[in-house]
């Protein structure tokens, strides 16, 4: 199978996509739609390998201006888009507890 890339400028913090895609539980509420995800390998701060039941493929963080460039190989394109999409939404309110 062909893998694909999908890259994204996020405006969030690499530090906090990187608790986000290196916790397995976090990255799994991203990916959900490929079934149970497991992480595989990890090259602390920079790339997140993982394996689900109908795709798999890296994640890939690096500091870039004002945000940060997330990099997403994967062997289905729909994993590409529903995990940047999903990344980059807000999941908290700023000023709610």
């Amino acid at each position: 199978m062909t893998e694909l890339t999908a890259v994204r400028t996020l405006v969030k913090s690499a530090p906090e996509l990187w608790a986000v895609c290196s916790d397995v539980d976090s990255l799994a509420q991203h990916l959900g739609a490929f079934g149970e995800i497991r992480i595989t390998r990890l090259e602390p701060e920079t790339t997140v390998a993982w394996e689900g039941e109908r795709a798999s493929g890296t994640v890939r963080i690096e500091p870039s201006g004002w945000g940060t460039r997330v990099t997403v190989t994967a062997d289905s394109s729909a994993a590409l888009d529903t995990l940047l999409d999903s990344l980059g939404q807000a999941h908290h309110r700023p000023f709610s507890r």
